[in-house]
């Protein structure tokens, strides 16, 4: 792999999926309030189980992003896995953004299936954030470039539509 397709997080996919899942056990564990994280050996929709101090289970499917030359980054979601995960009140989504991943947007499952149904157009970070495709067979979140799509990003700032909230909150999954 060439630094540039290392630098881009374009290589192999499965690597590049598996480092997303890494960095968010490595997050996961540097909090006082998890007791251990582990690694399913087959993968059905759960990729971390955390067990937290206070003996809750916590099912996380890592998300990893892909990067455009703009800057952006998307990120592909299994509209099975968002339907039936949405009862789940144990399981969350974790997307993770950059090479390595460094931010995340952590979310109860709940919030990932709303998202999708009200087609939610908003800001994270000062950019532009979609999640489309709920009446299609593939579920996107797209993560715009800061130069990119100014109106729709114009638009979404003057609503307030932000999942700033989300950002980094491991808390949420106490």
């Amino acid at each position: 792999m060439s630094n540039s397709e290392n630098s881009k997080g374009t290589g192999r996919p499965q690597q590049h999926g598996r480092m997303g899942e890494y960095a968010v056990m490595a997050e996961l564990l540097s909090k006082s309030w998890v007791a251990n994280v582990y690694n399913p050996a087959a993968d059905y929709g759960v990729d971390i189980i955390a067990l937290t101090m206070a003996g809750k289970v916590r099912k996380i499917q890592v998300k990893t992003s892909r990067f455009y030359e703009s800057g952006g980054s998307w990120w592909k979601v299994s509209k099975r896995h968002v339907k039936q995960d949405a009862s789940d009140t144990e399981m969350f989504y974790v997307f993770g953004e950059g090479h390595p991943p460094r931010d995340f947007l952590i979310f109860p499952s709940a919030d990932v299936l709303r998202l999708f149904e009200t087609g939610f157009s908003g800001t994270w970070q000062d950019r532009l954030i979609q999640f489309t495709g709920f009446n299609t067979p593939a579920l996107w979140v797209r993560h715009s470039g800061p130069e990119r799509r100014r109106a729709p990003l114009a638009r979404a700032r003057k609503l307030g539509a932000s999942l700033d909230k989300y950002w980094n909150k491991w808390e949420s999954m106490k």
